[in-house]
C-alpha cells in the first residue's frame, strides 16, 4: 500500500475548505427575493466544483493531473465570473480565489503531479 503524499492531502482539504466556504456563503449571504434562485445557484454551484476537486485527489480519482489542473481553473474561473456579475460576494470570492491559488500550488510539486498520474482506475 502507498502512502499518499502530503501536498496530496492538502490539496483535498483545501477542496473540502472551499467547498464548506461556499456553504457557509449561502447561509450567511441568503436574501428572499425574486433573484434569490441565481444567487442560491452560483454558490451551489462552486461548493459542487470544490468538493470534485476534493475527490479529484482522492485514490481512484476520476481525473488525470492534467484535467484536474484544468477543472481547477475552472473552478476559480467561476468564482471570478460569479464575482463580476455580483452574485457572489466580494469578500467570500478573494477567499475563494485564495483557496483556488492555494489548490493550483499544491497541483505544481512534482510529487502531486506523479501520484495523481499513478493513482487513476
Amino acid at each position: 500500500m502507498e502512502t499518499v503524499p502530503r501536498i496530496v492531502k492538502i490539496g483535498c482539504a483545501l477542496g473540502f475548505i472551499g467547498g464548506i466556504i461556499c456553504m457557509i456563503g449561502l447561509a450567511l449571504f441568503f436574501e428572499v427575493e425574486d433573484s434569490a434562485l441565481a444567487n442560491m445557484g452560483a454558490y451551489m454551484l462552486i461548493a459542487v466544483m470544490f468538493f470534485a476537486l476534493a475527490g479529484g485527489f482522492a485514490k481512484g480519482g476520476q481525473w488525470s493531473w492534467n484535467v484536474l489542473l484544468l477543472m481547477t481553473f475552472l473552478t476559480i474561473a467561476a468564482v471570478g465570473c460569479s464575482v463580476i456579475f455580483e452574485v457572489l460576494d466580494v469578500n467570500v470570492g478573494i477567499i475563494l480565489v485564495a483557496v483556488g491559488a492555494l489548490i493550483v500550488a499544491s497541483l505544481s510539486m512534482p510529487s502531486s503531479k506523479t501520484w495523481t498520474n499513478r493513482m487513476r482506475f
